[in-house]
């Protein structure tokens, strides 16, 4: 795999940089590009709550089996895969046991430690930066990921980041809140049950136009999971 130092920005194919003489360890299986640093909601987010967090498990994977039956469709097996910012990267843990070279970034450690105790994940975790992407250009077949990128105020540099480390020709997917679902509620109030900001609503106009902003070709788009979310796949030409 070839590296980019976030640091340095140097491609570097081991992780140690010899650009900048930095080192990036491995830690419980996790490599580590970043350290957890204002990532309290987010730790608080993933610590699990009974009865509340056992039946959004049940919903996840409704919604994560729908997503990697829809994703697995436009890639070739076996394909190399970067789930960016996907929390505790369920879609990855699944596109993995497929026989996909899978990888799954994300800046806080404790969902990619649910990713490896209890998903028993056998994708390759990183703990990373999605605006920052410790990865070399153009090495994915598909980036994508689901519920991330309408937690953020600057999500076009995310998507951005998300197409320069896909091959051109190849995919990059990004499913958010639909403005027309039943996720708008969420305008309605500051933060969810578990104090994590639950972020902004798309309809399909203003993600396809994110999509060309990132000089990406809008090659489909849907509506997932009872209208919750709104989904636009793109092609880097």
């Amino acid at each position: 795999m070839r590296y980019q130092c976030p640091a340095c920005k140097k491609e570097c194919p081991e992780l140690y940089c010899v650009s900048c003489k930095k080192n990036y360890p491995t830690k419980d299986q996790i490599i580590q590009f970043v350290q957890d640093n204002n990532t309290e909601t987010w730790d608080h987010y993933w610590k699990r709550i009974p009865v509340y967090d056992t039946i959004l498990d049940v919903l996840r994977k409704i919604m994560n089996v729908q997503l990697r039956r829809y994703l697995e469709k436009k890639i070739s097996a076996p394909a190399t895969t970067l789930e960016p910012g996907g929390g505790s990267a369920y879609v990855s843990a699944m596109l993995a046991e497929k026989g996909h070279q899978a990888y799954a970034l994300d800046y806080a450690a404790a969902p990619l430690r649910i990713a490896r105790e209890q998903l028993k994940s056998k994708a390759t975790l990183v703990q990373g930066d999605l605006f920052n992407i410790p990865f070399a250009d153009e090495l994915f077949d598909l980036t994508f990921n689901n519920s991330t990128l309408e937690h953020f105020k600057n999500p076009l540099d995310g998507l951005k980041e998300m197409a320069r480390v896909t091959k051109k020709g190849s995919c990059v997917f990004v499913g958010v809140p639909f403005t027309y679902g039943p996720l708008s509620l969420y305008k309605l109030k500051k933060s969810s049950f578990k104090d994590a900001w639950d972020g902004t609503t798309y309809d399909r106009k203003q993600l396809k136009q994110m999509f060309w902003d990132a000089g990406l070709e809008v090659v489909h788009n849907r509506t997932f999971f009872f209208r919750c979310f709104i989904g636009v796949l793109g092609r880097k030409t």
